[in-house]
């Protein structure tokens, strides 16, 4: 059966990549009871575009936490950059009216407002659209904020000149409508700007762990001008800012009727990326339980270090649970609870010396703060590594 693309909209969707049925990431299990729901986790590609999806994606209640402490962190090294950016687009003098989609808009909201821009607002999940479980999170928003919620926030708030949309569009289970529901909170000529990860890094990378339940669509610069042009959007600028494992996206839009859509570049590069993506698996699945298979035959004990996303996905998609000990992670929530799918424990740091490897699944800077705070660990023969293909230290390299 045809899929319908959620960038392009033709109904040109293939199977890419079948990692089977997957927990949420989210719901951490306790010991003793019974694993809860799961859902296939399929990734597509588009052939018309080049856009990478999910097929038949988890339902939102599915994916949504049950647990209100958790959070989630960005990027954030680029705003002040940004922000610069935004202030030269017409219409951005110190009166203008700047709106946040989410909480993680609040920190571009406050550099706004320490150059001077005091009209600022940030839509309130409960006041605004209506949620008032502490757990609705993205996946939840994006469900709402519908053109009916849009139009009442209107109404409510009046229309914006620029409206901040970050890591969210990625969550959107259409998009399109998400995009035209935003868009009616904007003036006429006014500006939207959508931030999400570039997908291109880690998938050139073959760094599986990467794709989660949470992420609906994965763009890369050439497949978001796509969208934005089948979306009926002016997209004004593309800005690309660089980090070590995932690059952020930001696509800058003008509230106002496309222009004639131009060809796509590289289209054939984005389908080869996703063709190589799709073929290494198997076989980085099968190198990585090699290698822990020997360290557990040599009695070495492995950890892995964060209990997030990444090390659930890391376990289940390479089917390691029985490779490694525990996980580390100090928030005090998560200990004695286990990583959902794999069961793995989750410790406290104490852990951390009956250990010979310790993966850490951390962004670099993180994982920066672990090596210097944990340095007496490497001194006594304790080895960390990166649970990612791009880091200096990744255990692929010891899986070559």
């Amino acid at each position: 059966m045809a899929v319908r693309c959620l960038g392009c909209r033709t109904d040109r969707v293939g199977d890419l990549l079948d990692f089977g049925q997957q927990p949420p990431s989210n719901r951490f299990e306790i010991p003793g009871v019974p694993g809860g729901e799961t859902h296939p986790l399929r990734l597509g590609q588009c052939s018309a575009c080049g856009l990478l999806q999910l097929i038949a994606p988890m339902p939102p209640a599915m994916a949504k936490t049950r647990h209100a402490w958790l959070t989630y962190n960005e990027p954030e090294g680029h705003l002040d950059g940004l922000v610069e950016r935004l202030r030269t687009l017409p219409g951005m003098g110190p009166q203008a009216r700047i709106a946040g989609v989410t909480y993680k808009d609040d920190t571009t909201l406050a550099r706004f407002n320490r150059l001077g821009y005091a009209n600022t607002y940030r839509y309130d999940p409960a006041e605004d659209l209506g949620l008032a479980d502490p757990c609705d999170g993205l996946e939840s928003i994006q469900a709402a904020l519908d053109e009916g919620a849009a139009r009442r926030l209107a109404a409510r708030h009046g229309l914006t000149d620029l409206l901040l949309v970050r890591h969210v569009l990625e969550h959107a289970h259409d998009p399109h409508a998400f995009v035209a529901a935003l868009r009616s909170l904007v003036k006429p000529g006014g500006h939207l700007v959508f931030e999400m990860p570039d997908c291109t890094k880690f998938v050139r990378a073959c760094d599986y762990p990467f794709i989660w339940e949470e992420h609906i669509t994965y763009f890369c610069a050439s497949t978001l001008a796509v969208f934005f042009g089948a979306a009926g959007a002016e997209l004004a600028d593309t800005v690309e800012h660089p980090y070590p494992l995932e690059d952020s996206l930001i696509g800058i839009v003008r509230n106002a009727p496309a222009a004639v859509p131009r060809p796509q570049a590289g289209l054939d590069a984005v389908l080869a990326d996703g063709r190589a993506f799709a073929d290494g698996f198997a076989g980085t699945r099968s190198r990585l339980q090699a290698l822990l298979e020997g360290w557990h035959n040599a009695g070495r004990r492995v950890a892995l270090f964060g209990a997030g996303h990444l090390a659930a996905k890391f376990a289940n998609f390479y089917g390691l649970a029985r490779l490694i000990d525990c996980v580390i992670d100090d928030n005090s929530n998560k200990q004695g609870l286990c990583l959902p799918g794999s069961r793995l424990p989750v410790r406290g740091s104490a852990e951390l010396g009956r250990m010979g490897l310790c993966l850490l699944t951390l962004n670099p800077e993180s994982e920066q703060k672990v090596r210097a705070r944990y340095g007496g660990y490497a001194a006594k023969g304790g080895r960390f590594l990166s649970i990612f293909v791009l880091s200096p230290a990744s255990v692929y390299r010891e899986a070559a």
